[in-house]
């Protein structure tokens, strides 16, 4: 993050007194698993001399928090940090912004639906002119109906697969960019998203053309002539 190479010289500030040092190696820290991750791991004789702060954990049962403050009456430079306090805290922001995700999954969907519904109310004379010239060669209403739902499913399926492939990609670069946690790809996320897609295009578009298939082929040829 900071942009350090190896070979270049830091300098370290320990309660007024600074000292160098040059980088040999880097590694990788895995900051998802609450242990102790150090910044510098240093060769033997070099911070010694400086001042220094001991860290160290332990499991509390439930049930004994008043061990806690009787440590820190008897040890006031003791600083206790609740792991599982921290925990319960970090769940509690993820499933928050879970929700807003789902908040902003819900409210794009709707969106999508309504312009699906623009979209097809745009093109409603030529599909009157193209349902009138199929019933008038001999095909039903219900040929037609299953027709156009086809055309929505497929449109449906498409735009779930695109939707998926784009929150897979976008949770990718999200976890192992700004997070910096290993992502799991699941399975689930493109059998929800296709089938949301799938119903809701095939619900709107039904709704948006229904009143196509009720018009008489005669009274459209009417108007045409």
């Amino acid at each position: 993050t900071l942009g350090i190479k190896v070979g270049e010289r830091l300098t370290f500030d320990a309660a007024g007194s600074s000292f160098s040092a040059e980088v040999p190696s880097l590694r990788k820290v895995d900051w998802d698993s609450f242990n102790v991750n150090f910044f510098v791991v240093s060769p033997p004789g070099l911070i010694e001399r400086y001042p220094a702060s001991y860290v160290s954990s332990f499991h509390l049962p439930p049930g004994n928090l008043e061990l806690l403050n009787a440590l820190v009456k008897q040890f006031p430079n003791l600083l206790l940090i609740d792991v599982a306090q921290v925990l319960t805290q970090v769940q509690t922001m993820i499933t928050q912004v879970s929700r807003a995700v789902q908040f902003v999954f819900l409210f794009t969907l709707m969106a999508g639906l309504v312009v699906l519904y623009a979209a097809i109310a745009s093109t409603q004379d030529e599909r009157l002119y193209q349902a009138t010239i199929m019933r008038t060669l001999g095909a039903s209403r219900g040929q037609l109906a299953r027709a156009n739902l086809a055309e929505f499913a497929m449109i449906g399926v498409l735009a779930g697969l695109i939707a998926a492939a784009g929150a897979n990609a976008l949770g990718y670069v999200l976890a192992s960019r700004v997070i910096n946690v290993d992502y799991a790809f699941s399975l689930a996320l493109w059998g929800t998203g296709i089938g949301c897609s799938l119903l809701g295009v095939m619900a709107a578009g039904h709704l948006g053309t229904r009143w196509v298939l009720k018009v008489a082929p005669l009274r459209v040829l009417r108007l045409l002539s």
